[in-house]
């Protein structure tokens, strides 16, 4: 891994196994509504969000859902892969004290082997108030009681499971469903490895005539660099888009992100210096 970017004037970067891909990012433009819906308690995360979205007759979708209570809550963070088939890994599952509390987590909702598909991060707090972030299990985490979610309906595109020879990983990829329409006001994209999260949106939002826009999402880092000076050192990192935007064709992308050791940061992403490690899934929408 190269230093780090704010010293050495270049990014850090991470050696995955497999052959680079051409190209380095895939992208769908869709439709996107935003829409309020209900998660019943007493069900796993991941059950609850696909019954709620077919009563809402979605397919795809992101989540954003806040000051939610699970009465189990379990979830991974970035780890190494012993077996060297990975540049990176997860690590052994965490659990919180229960009742724990959801304080903010995106989650995508796409499409594995024909069957519905959750991805999600997030920060959370257990009820003895310590404080984690990471990956969640959505089979594993059940929700204590009825909740409402924001979720972004995302039309004529869904995210997909497919190999990644790259990475050596089984990675969402955006696929077009149907014709595409005339209307459409969002793209779904995900970015390779070792490119700048930053300068990848802004120039996808330019090569699409995105000028202005909303960015959601999540993925993870080599590392994260803030604009305040806080540096996570970790070759992985996984991140949360707590608020990202474009404005006059520049992206302003304010994360959480944690690494290996467990410890988690929030701030604003210093442009030009925060690799993508194995994906980044995302989303600009009005």
């Amino acid at each position: 891994m190269t230093q780090d970017a704010r010293h050495a004037g270049t990014m850090r970067s991470i050696v995955h196994p497999g052959p680079r891909a051409e190209p380095r990012h895939q992208a769908v433009p869709c439709r996107v509504a935003r829409r309020r819906v209900v998660l019943r308690g007493g069900q796993t995360l991941h059950d609850a969000v696909i019954a709620a979205l077919e009563e809402n007759d979605v397919t795809a979708a992101y989540l954003e859902l806040a000051n939610t209570t699970l009465s189990t809550l379990r979830y991974v963070i970035p780890g190494h892969d012993a077996s060297g088939e990975h540049a990176a890994w997860y690590s052994a599952t965490h659990e919180l004290t229960p009742p724990a509390r959801l304080l903010r987590a995106g989650l995508h909702v796409g499409r594995r082997d024909g069957a519905p598909f959750l991805h999600c991060h997030g920060l959370w707090e257990g009820a003895d108030g310590a404080q984690a972030m990471g990956h969640l299990l959505p089979t594993e985490s059940r929700l204590a009681e009825d909740s409402e979610a924001s979720c972004l309906v995302v039309e004529d595109a869904l995210l997909e499971v497919a190999p990644d020879a790259e990475t050596r990983f089984s990675l969402f990829a955006p696929r077009g469903e149907g014709p595409a329409s005339a209307s459409s006001n969002a793209l779904l994209f995900t970015l390779k490895p070792n490119q700048d999260l930053t300068e990848a949106v802004e120039a996808l939002a330019e090569r699409h005539g995105l000028i202005d826009a909303r960015l959601s999402g999540l993925g993870s880092l080599v590392g994260t660099t803030f604009t305040q000076g806080e540096v996570i050192e970790s070759h992985a990192t996984e991140v949360l888009i707590l608020e990202g935007r474009l404005e006059d064709g520049k992206a302003h992308i304010e994360l959480a992100s944690v690494g290996i050791d467990g410890q988690h940061r929030k701030g604003q992403l210093v442009p030009g210096g925060n690799a993508v490690c194995v994906t980044a899934e995302l989303l600009l929408h009005q």
